[in-house]
């Protein structure tokens, strides 16, 4: 719940996509009966924040009893010819809108991009707010309207009418109340059992402590980097924009140039490049301390098939100021192998895997409790850890289908959390595909598709190639 909190003034705290389709767009109505029908596997999508008086108490999640889902799905038409930049152009103005939180908090758009038969295909567009996508479980609903068959998915669903179940406030208050006087009657035995057994359980309050102090641990030990134009003030409107590759090209690229390394540590070599050139495009100054938040993951050799995440957070220092995208690539295969193997990076996987909060819920709590320490003398010197969030996530490994019509592409959207962040830059891999997704504050990076062109260049610099969106 913490991160409808953070929501306020320029702060969006949404996640999601956009998903581009071959074929002819459903029907709307048959599309909104299917994506209601899959709402039965995510049932807190029926469901609403459910503030308590005074708002002393921690905020329930009850059923929404107007429950409507053509509230939250909607069907929008592009003006013609229906090209790539207006698709981009109202992207970023449905991102720019923060979600209703008198209602379930996640919007999903069927977007037609041209007459029929056109060839232009369509697009959908996901909007979930961070506080139903919290935790390893994780499940959009821009993923469970897919299928891996065109012909659909028995998925087992039993098909009856949904209802609400409701409680008054009197109930919750007393569930509340029960809730706490048991937990004050088990304290000392909860107390001393923790005491001895360091594997038992701990309830939210302690996780989230755990988590802020692990992040603020990262950002303390992390070299302080200097704000540049992507670190001023930003508004609320957004911009996103696309690139592609393939992920064939970018393995091969990084054994190419790095032995040993990674198609994260290749698209962190690409988005080096990528800026550096921006820099120059503006005027700017290379700066020489730069560095991304970077999700990544820490596995071993043999562990591929092991269960839990593996996934740590890292403060990745981009050489922005080499020139070769050769070295770029080496230098940052040397950080991170470096950084991988760092008590930080341990400590940070064991928060994770503890908390079971992921990207960008981690980017979200270092950020905050950098942004709320960093004043207080004593604390934390006031210090910048990181200049902008780099993510980079596994998506479908086959193809994927929406009511017969084939996936294409996917771009994610990684949300400007925190304040001076006007840049993040997400990737996903799908069916042999490596799709990036670009957000930028709309008034800060007008320039925005000028970046992505850019990593198109980087792409065919390295040997990777890119391809159309």
């Amino acid at each position: 719940m913490s991160s409808l909190l953070a929501e306020r003034g320029p702060i969006h705290v949404h996640v999601g996509g956009t998903a581009i389709f071959d074929g002819e767009p459903p029907d709307f109505d048959r599309f909104c009966a299917h994506v209601e029908e899959r709402l039965e596997l995510i049932p807190r999508f029926r469901r609403k924040v459910r503030h308590l008086p005074g708002r002393a108490m921690r905020a329930e999640w009850v059923d929404d009893a107007g429950f409507d889902v053509r509230r939250h799905v909607r069907h929008v038409a592009l003006p013609h010819p229906g090209t790539d930049a207006q698709l981009r152009e109202l992207v970023g103005q449905v991102m720019s809108e923060p979600l209703d939180q008198d209602r379930p908090l996640w919007q999903l758009y069927l977007i037609e991009r041209g007459a029929p038969g056109s060839g232009k295909g369509f697009a959908a567009v996901s909007k979930t707010h961070h506080a139903l996508v919290d935790g390893i479980s994780a499940i959009d609903v821009g993923a469970v309207i897919l299928d891996p068959d065109p012909e659909g998915s028995d998925l087992g669903l039993s098909g009856e009418r949904w209802s609400p179940q409701t409680k008054r406030t009197d109930q919750l208050l007393a569930g509340r109340l029960e809730d706490a006087s048991r937990k004050v009657l088990g304290m000392s035995r909860d107390a001393t059992r923790r005491m001895l057994d360091p594997s038992a359980p701990r309830d939210a309050s302690q996780t989230a402590l755990r988590t802020a102090q692990g992040f603020f641990d990262l950002a303390r030990n992390s070299d302080p980097v200097k704000p540049t134009f992507l670190n001023e003030e930003i508004g609320r409107d957004r911009r996103v924009a696309f690139a592609s590759t393939t992920l064939a090209g970018m393995k091969r690229a990084a054994a190419q140039h790095a032995e040993g390394a990674t198609v994260n540590d290749a698209l962190l070599a690409v988005s080096t490049g990528a800026l550096r050139r921006l820099f120059l495009a503006r005027g700017e100054p290379i700066p020489s301390e730069f560095s991304a938040l970077v999700p990544m993951s820490i596995r071993k050799p043999g562990e591929e098939l092991a269960l839990g995440n593996r996934i740590t957070t890292l403060i990745v220092p981009l050489p922005l100021d080499v020139e070769d995208p050769d070295e770029r690539l080496r230098r940052i295969h040397e950080t991170t192998s470096r950084l991988k193997k760092s008590e930080a990076a341990r400590a940070a996987s064991i928060v994770i895997e503890a908390s079971g909060w992921v990207p960008p819920t981690m980017s979200r709590v270092i950020g905050t409790v950098g942004g709320a320490l960093s004043p207080v003398r004593g604390v934390m010197p006031q210090r910048l850890p990181w200049n902008l969030v780099i993510s980079n996530v596994p998506g479908p490994s086959i193809p994927v289908y929406l009511l017969g019509q084939p996936l294409r592409s996917i771009h994610p959207f990684v949300a400007l959390s925190p304040q001076k962040r006007a840049l993040s830059i997400g990737a996903i891999s799908y069916d042999g595909g490596l799709h990036f997704g670009l957000v930028g504050d709309r008034d800060r990076l007008s320039d925005l598709d000028v970046l992505a062109s850019f990593i198109d260049e980087e792409l065919e610099a390295i040997g990777a190639g890119a391809t159309a969106t």
